[in-house]
């Protein structure tokens, strides 16, 4: 009987040495290790969602959505990239910290402020990242967030690549002069030149030096390592943010003839409050329409799509591959939606459906199901306590969003909250699962059916008989919202020594602490 009991605890023993080195030296801590994607100014357009009208090709982030759970009616905290991502990270609304807009550095506001990579870091995680996840450097990505980062480089005529961050403080007038666009820009034939908004092949750049293909290197690499602790790794892909520089298959893939434009409605802003139509910004929208390049730009955009889908399904291919395959929380996520001419907008920045909804995906092993959709309305917010409950940490309570893990056990389960969405201050939108309050910082009102109203080109606010609807909607506005931090304007950022000069009391803030 002995004999038997020995043999079987020596069996055990291989059994569970064979099971760590499957699932990788990080499970030894029992903390799953967590991935997150993200992809930057990419809306509903993409397979699983079914939100554009043709095909769009998006077979990574498809097949990441068929084996794990994806939202449906998922949004952002904020529809510009800065509070967007200062609100995942913080898990914090920007009516909590003020922070609105891009110029609004997180950082020396909140010195103290534990973000999500470095909670994880001080609680026996090794963390890592690449490319774009903070806004864009500088000031917005402290060194004290992660044991390692790669920074992201960009892929456009002026070779990125090559520029340290003090180099990209200079183009962009942080100081110093402003470097001149190359002679063969616009690539879209558009002048007078706004490189931001260009779109095109760059001549003599291959795919494989693109900056997007080093964070997936990045991440092929890390795989391949040995980790003695649990790793939180957070992965920015940049596409498709503007300028939609691709390679030419991409653009390939969508023939002009094929390309089909969003559904617009004439007069849509008749019914609107004037905030609502201040949130608007037609003029590039008109001239892409004078000029006969409408079409041209929504190709480039599904052409980006696709660019940023190849790097999501390659981060996820590498990440099955590896020993880390069975025991990582995968997060997917974009932080906000876009206009290509819907309500006479271009770009981001409102608070409509276009520029909220977001591709959204969990996938968590051993809770959520391959194949399984939510369409419970949920935001960005929510990340940060929801991985805290899902990696067995205590919730922080300073946090303004709501586990979701609930929803990844059970799609169907009753959840009691909305997503939320701001733009600006006082400016706030209210997603339940089938109505859509939007309400100005002069108190006007936007309300719209999803059911009967996908557009949301009908403004119900002002209809008696939705009077007790829209009150329900009401209570989940803020009842403050927090000034805006002080922007860049009110710092000098020196990026060698990753710190901040305040210019009004000249006391200097160290980002690396």
């Amino acid at each position: 009987m002995a004999k038997h009991g020995r043999r079987n605890i020596r069996l055990f023993l291989i059994a569970i040495s064979c099971f760590i080195s499957v699932v990788g030296i990080g499970q030894r801590s029992g903390k799953p290790n967590v991935l997150l994607i993200s992809v930057d100014d990419m809306r509903d357009w993409v397979g699983f969602l079914k939100g554009y009208g043709g095909t769009v090709y998006t077979p990574g982030i498809d097949m990441l959505a068929a084996e794990a759970t994806g939202f449906t009616n998922a949004h952002t905290a904020a529809t510009v990239c800065c509070p967007s991502r200062a609100s995942l990270f913080l898990g914090k609304r920007p009516s909590t910290t003020g922070i609105y807009n891009n110029d609004h550095w997180w950082k020396p506001a909140y010195p103290d402020e534990l973000p999500m990579p470095q909670y994880f870091k001080n609680n026996g995680y090794y963390v890592a990242g690449a490319g774009k996840n903070f806004h864009d450097p500088p000031g917005n990505n402290p060194p004290c967030s992660w044991d390692e980062y790669q920074e992201m480089v960009f892929d456009s005529p002026w070779n990125y690549a090559k520029w340290s961050v003090e180099q990209y403080a200079i183009r962009y007038g942080f100081r110093g002069p402003i470097v001149q666009d190359p002679d063969f820009m616009p690539l879209n034939g558009m002048l007078p030149i706004n490189s931001p908004m260009d779109w095109g092949v760059i001549p003599g750049l291959e795919e494989k030096n693109y900056g997007d293909v080093a964070a997936v290197n990045y991440a092929r690499d890390f795989f391949d390592k040995d980790h003695d602790k649990p790793f939180f790794l957070s992965v920015g892909i940049f596409r498709p943010h503007l300028p939609w520089y691709v390679p030419q298959k991409y653009f390939d893939l969508y023939p002009l003839e094929e390309i089909v434009l969003p559904p617009v409605r004439e007069n849509d802003l008749e019914d609107l409050p004037e905030e609502g139509k201040k949130m608007t910004r037609a003029s590039y929208f008109n001239r892409l329409k004078k000029e006969g390049k409408w079409k041209e730009a929504v190709r480039a955009y599904l052409a980006s799509i696709s660019f940023a889908d190849k790097r999501v399904g390659d981060i996820y291919e590498a990440l099955k591959k590896s020993k880390y395959a069975d025991n990582t929380i995968i997060v997917f996520w974009s932080d906000h939606g876009y206009h290509l001419g819907e309500k006479e907008h271009w770009q981001k920045s409102t608070l409509w459906e276009t520029s909220t909804r977001i591709p959204f995906i969990m996938k968590v092993p051993g809770i959520t199901k391959p194949g399984k959709t939510c369409e419970q309305p949920v935001d960005l917010a929510n990340v940060y306590p929801t991985l805290l409950s899902l990696c067995g940490f205590q919730q922080k309570n300073d946090l303004d969003g709501h586990d979701m893990s609930p929803l990844l056990r059970n799609p169907e389960e009753k959840w009691n909250w909305p997503a939320i969405t701001e733009m600006g201050q006082g400016k706030v939108a209210v997603r339940t699962r089938d109505w859509r309050y939007i309400r100005y910082s002069d108190s006007t009102e936007e309300f719209y059916d999803r059911r009967k109203d996908p557009n949301e080109w009908n403004n119900l606010a002002k209809e008696k008989k939705y009077a007790s609807k829209i009150n329900e909607h009401r209570k989940w506005v803020p009842i403050k919202f927090a000034q805006p931090v002080r922007g860049k304007d009110a710092y000098f950022f020196d990026p060698a020594s990753y710190s901040w000069l305040i210019k009004e009391t000249k006391e200097y803030i160290d980002g690396k602490k």
